[in-house]
């Protein structure tokens, strides 16, 4: 069985592939982490910059997202910029298909 704590997080992995669809979608500018933390304050998620990045990175690790990252030196944090999804995460978010690591609501 998931823990609740899990199940939240792979929500909101759904929520973040959702919004970066639907930016595509849109033909808008490519995302970068703090316009993502945006979305996901507005959307009424609790969630630090940093753990935004950290989704992110996972997203990267799991093969759903690319983009370029880099070391922001004035505050101390690493930056995402021009994010994308990859074909598994156009795939996965297209059909709107759970996974392990994925819940879409």
């Amino acid at each position: 069985m998931i823990d609740p704590e899990q199940i939240q997080t792979n929500r909101r992995r759904g929520i973040v592939l959702k919004l970066i669809r639907q930016t595509h979608e849109r033909q808008l500018n490519r995302l970068d982490d703090f316009e993502v933390w945006c979305m996901m304050q507005d959307l009424g998620a609790r969630m630090s910059q940093r753990q935004v990045m950290t989704m992110l990175q996972d997203l990267q690790v799991l093969g759903y997202v690319t983009f370029d990252q880099t070391f922001d030196e004035e505050n101390e944090r690493n930056v995402a910029k021009k994010i994308v999804l990859t074909a598994a995460g156009l795939g996965i978010t297209t059909r709107r298909k759970n996974t392990e690591e994925v819940i879409f609501d």
